[in-house]
This record gives C-alpha cells, structure tokens and sequence, in this order.
C-alpha cells in the first residue's frame, strides 16, 4: 500500500504495522503530518542506499548517535538533535506497532517499505539504556544469489586442488569460517562443490538451527531439546545406504568419534566448525578429546573462507608499493607495479582547484563495496598428521602445513591485495579479529 508523503521526503512508501488495511492506513493518517515522518524516511532511504544490514540508534539526553553496519563493519553517521530524534522515534515506533509512549521496555515490531520499486521487510527492536534508549533497525536488503565456491570468489587453482577430496568415498573434510562472516556461505559452496547427483547425499542439522536446503541434499533434522543427538536418526539414516553425511556442527568427542567411525566405513564425511584458519579449526576439534590418532588419520583436508570487503573500482587509489613492503607481505621484488588503497571520504574536502568533493555515488564514499571470499585449503599430508597427534597447538600446526607448501589464508589474502580486490588496510583488519 503506498502513501502521499510531504514534498521534502525522499521518494519512498510505507506499510505500517496492523492486522488489516483499515488498521495500516489509520496509523500512516496518524503518522504523516509528524515532524518525525520525513525524518524516518530519511534514515530508512540512508540505511538503503548504504546497504546498511543493521542501523543503530542511541539516544543520550543531547543528541541521537547513529551507526550503519555495512558489509559487516560499523560506520558513524552525523548525529541527530534530540528533539528531532524523539519525533523520528515515536514515528517509528508507530508505524512498527509498538508503543512509542516506553522508553524503557523491550519491543519489537515491523513495518515495510518500498524504495526505486523494491520491496523492503524492516523490523526494529528497542530497549531502554542506562544512557537513554537503543533502537535497533533491520532492513532486508536484496541480496545476489550466491551458490557455489566461484562466486563466492574461490580462485579456480584452489577449486581444483580440492575437487579430489570432494570427490573421496571416505575419509573427512573440515570446512570452517567464523560465525556471521560466510560461515553459512563457504559450507553451502563446499556442499555445492560437491557430486550430489550420482551419490546419496545427506546433511545432519539440529532443528532449531537448520538453514535453507542445497539441491540435491536430503536435511535430516534432531531436536536438541528432547535430548537427541546427530547420531540419534543414523539408525534410520544407515538403511538408506548413505555416500555422504555432512554434519553441520561438532563440539563433542563422543559425537566427533562417531562421525570418524563412518569415514571409516566408505562414507565420506564433512563436517563444519568455527575456525579464523585451518589450523586453528583442527586445534579446536582436537581440544573436544576426540581420538586424535583415528581423526589424523581419516582427515584428508581442511576448507576455510574468511569475508573481506572488495574495494569500490570507481574510486579506489593506486600506488607504487616500496619493495620493502613487497619484502614483508612475501612477494618477489618488483611483482607487483601498483596496489590499490580506498579512498577515504571525508566532508567537506575539496580538490585541487578548491572545490568541494561529492562522496563517489557507487560506495556512498566509504570506498568499498560488497563483500569477497579469501580461501585456504590445507590438504593434510603425513608431518600435519604428526603434528596433530604430538603436538596440536595452532603454532605448531601452521609450521607442520608450511613444510608442506600450504598456503595460508593469510597468503591467498595477499594475492588478493596484489590483484586490486582489496586493500592491505582491509586485510590486517580481517586477520586481526
């Protein structure tokens, strides 16, 4: 449903929040003549353009803060006036369903909107803060659909070193990431990557935590709750006569020997954890007590993916790197002629004829946009498999893999500085975290 808006709001309609359409069209009546409509508008037109996943908004007795979370890093946007933030937020609140009379208590509601033609589901949560009040804001952005592991920015070398242990009849696969940063992504890309269609492929999720379904991998659920387990439908599974079971989460020595169990019994088995690299994924599995010697050796390889923002192509600005910093990111003497850094947008700069700059129209002067993957496959050979039965900490991990021509994360991450996709900036963000 759309709605006649004031002449200085942004050219964007609303659906308000009501259980019919006399109800909805009462509340935008009510909420349009606000002094808070054309700014609601506003920040909701803002947190689009920007592709903000998340807007937060907190409330002091002077002014309003505002933060965008764009591709997973937080922004400071200018504050608001106090006053004109209490007309925003009862409007807000308003047209979400809640009452805008508590400052205190926690609320949800929603509400949706329609910007250039696309539709837009928008939920906000508030609570009350020692300081004032926090508004949460989420807005559904449209976002390309993303399957496999080349358009989640696999290098074709990496893909062809792991298709053969993809490929295996038994044996394990770790695939690991870190939680909220492609770590739903890189699994779903592993499982894609895989011949699901001339093998019975199966996934083991827990209910209550199941994602959306890969084509051709059959989800078998359990419930958590009623004391089940990931091994709790295997009886049924086994008459099926399984190729692959995927286990989507490992945390216990008991379940993690069983799923070692079924590697062994040409039933080829990935399983993800939480992991900032391969190394330190293995380290994590092995602190759960599992029976080391069996895991090393059924291991057969490691997939790990970590997010970095791709650097925006309108307005990013080459340089000449100093041989010594080629010398410390590992690359030859004169390998690369020109890098790349973002461009960083500042209010109020001007050129070099003393005019003012616009932000670049394509990232909104953040200088980067979206989002790319830096991959490490570490394929587990014989002094890895060593160091996981004598001496499994990260560090002695990462060396085992060094003497075995491993590329880490962090080096596939430098290629990527070298080929333009990103900034030297952005990748020591990424590691640090």
């Amino acid at each position: 449903m759309s709605n006649q808006k004031q002449q200085e709001t942004p050219p964007i309609t609303f659906v308000a929040a009501g259980d019919t359409e006399l109800e909805r069209e009462a509340i935008l009546e009510e909420v349009l003549p606000s002094p808070g409509f054309p700014a609601v508008a506003q920040l909701v037109v803002d947190a689009i353009e920007k592709r903000s996943e998340v807007t937060v908004l907190d409330f002091t007795p002077q002014q309003v803060n505002i933060r965008f979370q764009i591709d997973n890093v937080w922004h400071t946007m200018p504050t608001m006036d106090r006053e004109t933030g209490d007309f925003m937020l009862a409007t807000l609140k308003r047209m979400a369903g809640v009452d805008y009379r508590n400052r205190r208590a926690h609320q949800e509601g929603s509400f949706r909107a329609e910007y250039l033609r696309v539709k837009h589901s928008c939920q906000i949560i508030s609570q009350g803060v020692r300081t004032g009040e926090r508004i949460a804001l989420y807005i559904e952005l449209p976002k390309s659909k993303v399957e496999t592991l080349s358009e989640l920015g696999m290098p074709k070398s990496l893909q062809e070193k792991l298709a053969p242990v993809l490929g295996s009849d038994d044996g394990m696969i770790l695939c690991c990431g870190v939680p909220n940063e492609g770590y739903t992504s890189v699994w779903r890309g592993m499982l894609t990557a895989c011949d699901r269609f001339l093998r019975d492929f199966y996934v083991i999720e827990e209910e209550s935590r199941s994602e959306p379904e890969v084509i051709n991998v059959t989800s078998v659920l359990f419930n958590e709750k009623a004391g089940e387990t990931a091994f709790t439908p295997m009886p049924r599974l086994m008459l099926k006569q399984p190729n692959v079971i995927a286990f989507a989460e490992a945390d216990q020595a008991q379940i993690i020997n069983q799923m070692i169990e079924l590697s062994e019994k040409e039933i080829f088995v990935p399983v993800r954890i939480p992991g900032k690299h391969a190394a330190d994924a293995v380290a994590r599995l092995i602190l759960c007590k599992p029976d080391v010697k069996e895991l090393a050796k059924q291991l057969r390889a490691v997939l790990c993916m970590r997010t970095i923002r791709r650097l925006c192509t309108d307005c990013r600005q080459p340089f000449t790197p100093h041989p010594t910093l080629l010398a410390k990111l590992g690359l030859p003497a004169g390998s690369v002629r020109q890098m790349y850094k973002a461009f960083e947008y500042e209010p109020g700069m001007l050129d070099e004829n003393e005019r003012e700059i616009d932000p670049c129209p394509n990232c909104h002067g953040i200088g980067y946009v979206g989002l790319t993957g830096i991959f490490e496959v570490l394929t587990v050979g014989d002094r890895f498999r060593q160091a996981m039965i004598q001496t499994p900490h990260v560090d002695h991990l990462l060396a085992a893999a060094r003497t075995e021509s491993h590329l880490s994360v962090r080096e596939t991450g430098v290629v990527a500085v070298a080929q333009g996709i990103t900034s030297l900036e952005e990748l020591q963000r990424v590691l640090k975290k």
